[in-house]
């Protein structure tokens, strides 16, 4: 064990309530597993027993008390995954020699399964040949210092070229990027969304995104969140005078073709046509998830004004209360409480310090809704809990992310440090907390003590 390395994770976390997971997890990122001989130096730092410690270490799935000896290859098991065949590519991948197969309950891909996570990695529409490009490329990684996770031997296209994330320049990103700066004197640039979604990201939209970058370098490249049309994903839309016009299953071969399509106006056999006349929409009027697919996430100026917490500034946490309330707003579990009473009850509890917190802990397989407005319109989530700890008078909100949600978990940082960093959040601070591989954590009680470093029961 590095001491060096404990002890700057240790350092950084100091002060910190209820902290020992966050440490646990960098941890095991930096050393590969959490081994037995950080687990007193931690105990000390945070006034806990050595047997507290590896309490937690022991119940959580995703701590190690040893590192693997080969690359993990995490394959989802879970029911969706199931009924798309993944128990015929479980001996397969068991049989690799060069990984480590563990099962994993739930990617939150559960329309587009199977589905298998590699670090923070996710690959989708799995079959034989797609699963073994996986596993080979899987066992050409080099584990950390000490085993855990792997990093890539060398860069190269494949598989896990652009699998974790964006990796094309945003509108956010287009003032350093040529991919907005169009010849002086010529038209408009072609303005292409091509979704970031986990469950788009998994089935090639990042390399997609790559390949239309280079293929139409005055482009103007949106990454957003996803419709929801997973069965067309990658689904390239490009803006015209009539409308978003949409090519469904785009691959990276497809864009040369569809860049020559695009700038001669041309027909291409990927198109669909409108895509808000697609059934799929036309039957649906969106509220939650308005903005999901439609724009840029990340971006502040599309998401526009605060609306909504500026007025309960306005009108004070008092009326803001009786707003809801009068709303009828309810809860989405399967109790439906209504919302204005548990924010009256929280308001009128004593107690000098109060607290917001978000259950993102998505666990159960078919169920993903969370996943992509967390993804795809994070300032969403974001306002309201601003706008409930206004009006309860918390002063700190808490997002619990099930650490199968890798896409999620960096959309949510991200977008809480762009809101702070513009002031939005006033005194209000704001936190994701990730789990560890606990399905019982998705339960209130477990949830809450798994964000204050202890056991989720």
């Amino acid at each position: 064990m590095s001491d060096a390395v404990l002890a700057d994770i240790l350092a950084h976390h100091a002060g910190r309530e209820g902290a020992l997971l966050p440490i646990l997890h960098d941890v095991q990122a930096a050393l590969g597993c959490v081994p037995a001989d950080a687990l007193q130096p931690i105990a000390d730092a945070r006034n806990l027993s050595r047997a507290e410690v590896h309490g937690v270490v022991s119940f959580y799935h995703d701590f190690r008390e040893r590192p693997p000896v080969r690359p993990v290859v995490k394959l989802c098991r879970a029911e969706a995954c199931q009924a798309r065949g993944v128990e015929a590519l479980v001996a397969a991948a068991e049989a690799h020699p060069g990984v480590t197969v563990e099962p994993v309950y739930c990617l939150g891909l559960c329309a587009s399964g199977p589905a298998a996570m590699v670090g923070d990695r996710v690959f989708a529409r799995l079959d034989a040949v797609r699963l073994a490009e996986v596993l080979d490329e899987a066992a050409a990684l080099l584990p950390l210092d000490g085993g855990g996770d792997s990093r890539p031997l060398a860069r190269r296209e494949g598989v896990f070229s652009g699998a974790s994330g964006q990796t094309t320049p945003t509108r956010a990103d287009a003032s350093a990027s040529s991919l907005a700066s169009p010849v002086k004197g010529e038209e408009e640039p072609i303005r292409i969304f091509v979704p970031g979604d986990a469950a788009a990201v998994a089935v090639g939209a990042d390399h997609v995104a790559a390949a239309l970058a280079q293929a139409l370098p005055h482009a103007i490249i949106i990454r957003t969140g996803s419709r929801g049309m997973f069965d067309l994903e990658p689904l390239v839309e490009v803006a015209t005078p009539a409308g978003r016009v949409g090519y469904a299953r785009v691959t990276p071969a497809d864009c040369a073709a569809l860049a020559q399509a695009l700038s001669a106006a041309g027909e291409n056999p990927a198109r669909i046509g409108l895509v808000e006349n697609l059934p799929f929409l036309q039957r649906q009027t969106r509220l939650t998830f308005a903005r999901c697919g439609i724009s840029d996430p990340q971006s502040l100026a599309d998401f526009g004004p605060w609306r909504g917490l500026d007025s309960a500034r306005a009108i004070g946490p008092d009326a803001t209360i009786a707003a809801v309330t009068a709303s009828g707003l309810r809860g989405r579990g399967g109790a439906g409480f209504p919302t204005g009473i548990k924010w009256r009850t929280v308001a009128d509890a004593p107690g000098a310090r109060k607290f917001i917190v978000c259950n993102a802990d998505e666990g159960d397989s078919g169920t993903f809704a969370d996943r992509m407005l967390l993804e795809g319109d994070p300032f969403l989530l974001i306002e309201a809990m601003a706008i409930a700890g206004f009006a309860v008078g918390a002063s700190h909100g808490t997002i619990y992310i099930r650490s199968e949600y890798p896409h999620a978990i960096k959309a949510m940082q991200r977008a809480i440090a762009t809101a702070r960093g513009a002031g939005l959040l006033g005194t209000f601070d704001l936190e994701v907390r990730v789990g560890a591989g606990s399905y019982v954590c998705g339960e209130e009680t477990a949830l809450l003590e798994s964000i204050e470093g202890k056991r989720g029961q």
